[in-house]
C-alpha cells in the first residue's frame, strides 16, 4: 500500500521524525504537502456551515481545521484517481515495533471493510469482527476521534468526498459520525501508531475547552441525543446484517457438509 504523510514543509522537526521511522522500517512512503490557513475554504469546500458546526463541536471553527480536512480531503481525492487502497498519516505520529505487519494485515483487509484506523483510541466502544493473524479487527460502536494513521479504500474515500463539499466539523469528527455517511469505522489492535511528544505542538490553535453559553449548550444536548439514537440505530442495523451473513454462511457449510 501507499503511504502518505501529510506534513507542513515548515515543519522540520515532524518531518525528520516521521522519515527516520518509517525508514527504519524499510517503508517506502512520500510527504503530501500539508494545506493551511483559513483563505484556502472557498479552494477545497463549496461552503461552511457555522451552525451545523456549532452543533458538532461547541465552538466556532480554527483555521488550522480547515487546512486539516482539506488536506485529508486531497489525499481522498488521490485515492480515487489511484484506484487503490492507501494509507494516510498525520507526521507527529511515534510507530511501534510491529506496525509494518500491522501494514501488511492493513492491505489485507481494507479493501473489504473500507477505513481502518491503526491509532491507539479513546473513549470509544467496539465489537470484534474478526482476528488477523496476532492483531484483532474490530468495528467501532462508538469512533473515537483522530485521523492520524488510517487505511481508506477508494469507495469510502469517494463516499467522504461526496459528503465534505461543507464544512460542518473537523475532519475526525465527521468521520467518527458512520450513522450519518453509513460507512462502518474499523480500528486494527494492538494499536501500533500512537501519539509522540509532537503532538503537544498542534498547528490547530484554538481548540481548548471554554465556557459554553447557554444556547451552545442546549444545541450540543440536543446534537448529543440525535447522535446517541442515530449510533443506536445504525448498529442494530449492523447486528442484524452481521446475524444474517453468519446464518447464511452456517447455512452454506451444512449444506457442504450433508453434500
Amino acid at each position: 500500500m501507499k503511504i502518505f504523510v501529510i506534513s507542513l514543509p515548515t515543519s522540520h522537526a515532524r518531518r525528520a521524525s516521521a522519515a527516520s521511522q518509517l525508514h527504519k522500517f524499510g517503508l517506502d512512503f512520500e510527504f503530501f504537502q500539508g494545506v493551511f490557513g483559513s483563505h484556502v475554504l472557498d479552494r477545497y469546500f463549496d461552503g461552511y456551515d457555522e451552525e451545523q458546526f456549532l452543533r458538532n463541536t461547541g465552538r466556532m471553527m480554527c483555521d488550522g481545521e480547515i487546512g486539516c480536512y482539506a488536506s485529508h480531503l486531497a489525499l481522498w481525492k488521490k485515492c480515487v484517481e489511484l484506484d487503490e487502497p492507501i494509507v494516510i498519516m498525520e507526521d507527529d505520529f511515534l510507530l511501534l515495533d510491529a506496525f509494518p505487519e500491522s501494514i501488511r494485515q492493513l492491505d489485507r483487509n481494507v479493501h473489504q471493510y473500507g477505513y481502518i484506523r491503526l491509532q491507539e483510541e479513546g473513549r470509544a466502544r467496539k465489537l470484534k469482527e474478526k482476528e488477523c493473524g496476532n492483531f484483532v479487527l474490530w468495528r467501532f460502536t462508538k469512533a473515537p476521534h483522530g485521523a492520524m494513521c488510517y487505511g481508506i479504500s477508494p469507495s469510502v474515500a469517494a463516499v467522504f468526498i461526496e459528503q465534505s463539499n461543507i464544512l460542518t466539523a473537523p475532519i475526525d469528527v465527521y468521520v467518527k459520525k458512520f450513522w450519518s455517511h453509513n460507512q462502518p469505522i474499523y480500528g486494527l489492535s494492538p494499536y501500533m501508531v500512537i501519539d509522540s511528544n509532537l503532538c503537544r505542538d498542534t498547528n490547530i490553535k484554538g481548540r481548548k475547552k471554554h465556557k459554553k453559553s447557554l444556547r451552545v449548550q442546549f444545541l450540543r444536548i440536543v446534537t448529543k441525543c440525535d447522535w446517541f439514537f442515530s449510533r443506536l440505530y445504525f448498529n442494530f442495523t449492523q447486528y442484524c446484517l452481521n446475524h444474517r451473513r453468519l446464518h447464511r454462511k452456517r447455512n452454506v457449510n451444512e449444506s457442504a457438509r450433508l453434500g
